[in-house]
């Protein structure tokens, strides 16, 4: 390999989400929430749905989080954010679930947008706008680890 190679590698092994990945889809098919929510049955998990008033933003690396630090800022000042909680995903940091709660309710294609414009995987939010488009009930969702019986 060149140096220019090596130093392209190195560039997206430092901002992974510029890599490409493995996705569970059929791409010659639609996606839907029934298959996320399949698969949270099949694998004992959680489904999060959000409310009217939340975001649910999904951070996959580094990158896309320092992303959603800086863009934050602008949500909060111009749409009105009152809250922001941030925890591991389930497969563990860098990847990371955000639930942004705003002080009115948004559309889903509000919802959608400013997931996006956040840093939330761009392929997930791509997915969930054509899922919309498509009448789907569920185009944004999160899968989370069970949370612990309490007694």
């Amino acid at each position: 390999m060149s140096k220019m190679e090596d130093e392209l590698n190195e560039m997206y092994d430092n901002h992974d989400d510029l890599a490409m990945r493995h996705i569970d889809y059929d791409p010659t098919g639609n996606p839907n929430s029934t298959r996320a929510i399949e698969e949270a049955e099949r694998e004992g998990l959680d489904v999060r749905f959000p409310t009217d008033h939340e975001l649910l933003i999904d951070i996959d690396n580094d990158h896309s989080y320092e992303l959603f630090e800086h863009q934050i800022l602008i949500v909060k000042k111009f749409f009105s954010a009152v809250n922001v909680q941030v925890t591991p995903s389930r497969h563990g940091l860098p990847g990371r679930h955000i639930v942004v709660t705003m002080q009115r309710s948004v559309t889903e294609l509000e919802r959608i947008t400013l997931q996006a414009c956040l840093g939330s995987d761009r392929v997930r939010e791509v997915l969930g706008f054509v899922q919309m488009m498509n009448g789907d009930p569920h185009p944004t969702l999160f899968l989370e680890a069970k949370a612990p019986a309490q007694f």
